[in-house]
């Protein structure tokens, strides 16, 4: 019975607010609920340990504080969860993950590529200036990545649901001529650091390196 009233209540609040466009950013979460953060982006990710905590020993193994905030930059923010799911397609025996501190030099140098593939430098990727046509910039990495902005419908409007920014990487092996993009949607824009814009990325449906 309690569930039942919760739910009636959600859908009181989204049927209210659904006409709104402003109320639609990425995930449905209100436009206030994002903007200035006063901090680095090395610093915003260290005050979210919930949601970073393993991304962030990650950019310190591997160096990378300094690029993380480089000013001017995007950061597309993967989650702790996604990078979970990267060491289980490499261990899939849990009991047998090394220790982050443990991992060799090759994992290490692959996972700096990685990590370094999320930075976009010298650009400011906002929501503002994309549209439902790509828009590409390159990574840090040197990879080309595409971003557009999409709608979901919303009982049965099309286009009139919740907007999301996405965030495609080309993996193709290196060399190729046929760009292969893999995507994944973004559930938080619109997050100013002090150097630059950082875009958390779904947990749920992407794997740390695009694998």
């Amino acid at each position: 019975m309690k569930r039942s009233i919760i739910t009636m209540v959600l859908a009181t609040v989204l049927f209210s607010f659904g006409c709104s466009d402003e109320y639609f950013t990425d995930g449905g979460v209100q436009a206030d609920l994002t903007g200035t953060l006063n901090v680095s982006t090395m610093d915003y990710l260290q005050s979210e340990p919930a949601k970073f905590d393993t991304l962030v020993s990650l950019i310190k193994l591997c160096g990378l504080e300094t690029e993380i905030s480089t000013p001017g930059s995007t950061f597309l923010a993967p989650q702790d969860y996604s990078i979970h799911n990267f060491f289980k397609l490499l261990y899939p025996d849990e009991t047998k993950w090394p220790a982050l501190t443990d991992l060799s030099e090759e994992e290490k140098s692959a996972i700096t590529q990685i990590l370094r593939n999320y930075i976009i430098p010298d650009q400011e990727i906002e929501r503002s200036g994309l549209s439902p046509a790509y828009s590409y910039a390159t990574t840090q990495g040197g990879k080309t990545a595409r971003f557009n902005l999409i709608r979901t419908d919303y009982i049965g409007n099309v286009n009139m649901g919740a907007a999301f920014i996405v965030f495609a990487l080309d993996v193709s092996p290196e060399g190729s001529s046929v760009e292969r993009f893999q995507s994944v949607t973004v559930v938080t824009s619109g997050l100013r650091s002090t150097n630059g814009m950082i875009h958390i990325l779904d947990p749920n449906t992407h794997i740390f390196g695009f694998n």
